[in-house]
């Protein structure tokens, strides 16, 4: 079973998004916040994390430290998610390891095609 980290801290967000990779047959655990995400990642290295990209400065934290804590290890795939992204803030997500930045709201069938894209879903 795929596991995934999912970080919000929008509680009807998280539970949507929650609902819509659980129904994929993945495990899926639920963090309101980045340093949340950090500690979970240190732990029990999931394959995937979703993230809310609204809060600027902790996402590239949340990268920059994953991507440490990777030590040799495979790093988790990122797809980060935003009701307005801009290019800037994309670009650099993307260098500091991100796979995917999708554009809310999304629904199963995009987060399906972006998780079948990075290996992680087969259909």
């Amino acid at each position: 079973m795929v596991s995934c980290l999912l970080i919000d801290g929008n509680a009807a967000e998280r539970s949507r998004i929650g609902d819509l990779v659980r129904g994929f047959g993945m495990d899926c655990v639920e963090r309101a916040g980045a340093a949340e995400g950090i500690r979970y990642c240190d732990e029990k290295q999931p394959e995937v994390v979703l993230m809310d990209a609204t809060a600027r400065p902790e996402v590239d934290e949340f990268l920059r430290r994953v991507r440490r804590q990777a030590k040799g290890r495979k790093m988790p795939v990122v797809i980060l998610y935003s009701e307005a992204p801009d290019m800037a803030s994309m670009g650099q997500s993307i260098i500091e390891g991100a796979a995917e930045f999708l554009v809310k709201p999304f629904d199963g069938r995009l987060l399906s095609f972006k998780l079948e894209q990075a290996g992680l879903l087969k259909h």
